[in-house]
C-alpha cells in the first residue's frame, strides 16, 4: 500500500513540476513578447521624431487645405495688385491714390483671413509658405502705403518704375515667390510618397538641357520652374505649371530644335520675354501631355468647369 501511495505521490510530483515548467515558460515568453512590443512602440515613436525632424510627408488633404486657406485668399490680392499694374501698363486706367488704398485695405483683409486659419503643421514647407506669404502681404500693404504720394501728379510709366523699386515692393515679390516655392516643394513631397521613382527633393542648380528636363516627371518640372521663377524675382499671374506645359509644348512641336534652343533657361527666357504664357495654359494641355503624371487633386491642376 505504502509503494502504491508512492507511485501517485511522484506521478504528482512529477505533473505538477511539468505545470509548473510550462507556468514559467509562459511567463518569460509574455514578457519578451511584452518587451518586443514596447521597443517597437520606442522604434517607432524614433522613427515619426527622425520623420519630423527630416521633413513631413504632406497627404494630398494638407495640400488642398492649404490651397483654400493660405493660396486661393492671396491668389485673391496678388490678382488685384497685377490687375492695378497691368491696367496702368496698358494705360486702361488712370493712377490714382484710391486704388493704392483699396489694395492696402485688401492685404490687411486677406492677411486677417490667412492668420485666422491654424495649420494642421506648425513646422515645414506648408508652415513656411504662409509665414512667406503673410510677410508678403505686409510688405505690399507696405509699398502701396509708401507710394501714395508718388502716384499723386505721376505718369503711370513713371508711377510704376518708381513702384518696382520700392525696396518694400522688391521684399513682397520676393517673399510671395518664395511662398510659392515651398508650396510647390511639398506638392514634390506628395508626389514622391506617391511614386517612389519620383525624387522628394529637387533644386534648379546650373544649366539644365533640354534633353534632361524632358526626362523629369512633371511634380519635378514645376518644382524647377518655382525655382526658376524664384530666382527672377518677379511675381507673375501664370503659376509654374503654365510656364512648364508652354516649355513642353514648345519641345513636342519641334519648335525648341528649330530655334536651337538648348537649355531650360533659354526656353523660359522666349517664353516669357514674349508674353507666350498665360495663367490656365496649363488646363488645355493637361490631357494630352500629362495624362500618366502623379499630381494632387488642386483646383489650379484642373479645368474651371471641374
Amino acid at each position: 500500500m505504502d509503494k502504491h501511495l508512492n507511485r501517485y505521490q511522484m506521478l504528482f510530483t512529477l505533473g505538477f513540476i511539468f505545470m509548473l515548467a510550462l507556468a514559467v515558460g509562459a511567463f518569460f515568453a509574455g514578457v519578451e513578447i511584452g518587451s518586443s512590443r514596447t521597443e517597437s512602440r520606442y522604434e517607432a515613436k524614433k522613427l515619426q521624431a527622425a520623420s519630423a525632424k527630416s521633413g513631413t510627408v504632406y497627404s494630398q488633404q494638407d495640400l488642398v487645405s492649404f490651397y483654400h486657406t493660405v493660396f486661393s485668399p492671396y491668389r485673391e490680392f496678388q490678382s488685384e495688385w497685377l490687375s492695378m499694374e497691368r491696367r496702368l501698363e496698358s494705360r486702361s486706367a488712370g493712377l490714382s491714390t484710391g486704388v493704392l488704398e483699396q489694395l492696402d485695405d485688401l492685404a490687411a483683409k486677406k492677411r486677417k483671413e490667412i492668420e485666422a486659419v491654424t495649420l494642421e503643421h506648425k513646422s515645414g514647407l506648408l508652415a513656411d509658405a504662409r509665414s512667406s506669404y503673410l510677410a508678403s502681404l505686409d510688405r505690399f500693404g507696405a509699398a502701396a502705403d509708401r507710394q501714395k504720394t508718388a502716384a499723386a501728379g505721376s505718369s503711370a510709366d513713371r508711377f510704376l518704375t518708381t513702384l518696382r523699386s520700392d525696396k518694400d515692393y522688391i521684399k513682397a515679390s520676393n517673399l510671395s515667390l518664395g511662398g510659392q516655392n515651398s508650396y510647390y516643394a511639398a506638392m514634390l513631397e506628395w508626389a514622391s510618397s506617391a511614386n517612389s521613382n519620383i525624387p522628394a527633393k529637387v533644386e534648379l542648380s546650373g544649366v539644365i538641357r533640354l534633353a534632361q528636363w524632358d526626362g523629369h516627371s512633371l511634380a519635378v518640372k514645376n518644382k524647377l520652374i518655382a525655382d526658376l521663377l524664384s530666382k527672377r524675382g518677379r511675381v507673375k499671374e501664370y503659376l509654374p505649371q503654365d510656364l512648364t506645359g508652354a516649355i513642353d509644348q514648345l519641345i513636342q512641336s519641334g519648335e525648341a530644335k528649330r530655334l536651337k534652343l538648348d537649355s531650360l533657361q533659354e526656353a523660359a527666357e522666349l517664353l516669357t520675354s514674349t508674353g507666350a504664357v498665360r495663367s490656365g495654359d496649363f488646363w488645355q494641355i493637361k490631357s494630352r501631355l500629362y495624362s500618366s503624371e502623379v499630381l494632387p487633386q488642386l483646383p489650379f491642376f484642373l479645368p474651371p468647369e471641374s
